[in-house]
């Protein structure tokens, strides 16, 4: 126990201020001149300009950000027939939670969309039952080609379902 000492460079030896100008840190101990941030806890925050009007406040407010969009994971069907040969997809029916599973689409996926990206090769789905939140024509056709059942599931807005609602209220 006796023997034990720190890693070397674990400890740094902490910079000494203040101790007259022949050291480097006198004075103003490596702080600058005067003002706020010279002080203690003077830190101002990186956007702002000196109480000139900001960039931020500048430039306008520009687009529309759609509470309701969808965002798709894309996959290509290449890669659906790849993960299916490798035996990560060996359910006949694939859909957004087995393709979670198998790791092929991330946790945080909401929908996906299969898209006919291919290298040109014959592409073998035979007996599987996709389940899809959309998918491309050209995608929908080599699937039901290569021997699958293609079922697209219609994700329901949630503008829409307020209006049904208000609907049946009238009603």
């Amino acid at each position: 126990m006796n023997q034990l000492k720190p890693n070397a460079g674990a400890n740094k030896r902490p910079k000494i201020v203040g101790r007259g100008t022949s050291s480097g840190h006198g004075k103003t101990s490596g702080r600058g001149g005067k003002g706020q941030t010279a002080r203690n806890g003077g830190n101002i925050p990186a956007r702002f300009e000196g109480g000139q009007w900001p960039l931020y406040r500048r430039i306008p407010k520009r687009g529309f950000q759609n509470p309701f969009r969808v965002e798709y994971t894309p996959i290509n069907i290449q890669s659906l027939a790849k993960y299916i040969a490798a035996g990560k997809l060996t359910d006949s029916a694939i859909n957004l939670e087995t393709l979670k599973k198998a790791g092929v689409l991330p946790k945080s996926s909401e929908a996906w969309k299969l898209l006919a990206k291919t290298d040109g090769k014959q592409v073998s789905l035979a007996g599987k039952s996709i389940k899809v939140d959309a998918i491309s024509e050209a995608a929908k056709k080599l699937a039901e080609a290569a021997g699958a059942k293609v079922e697209i599931i219609e994700v329901k807005s949630k503008v829409l379902e307020k209006g049904k609602k208000a609907e049946k209220k009238s009603k």
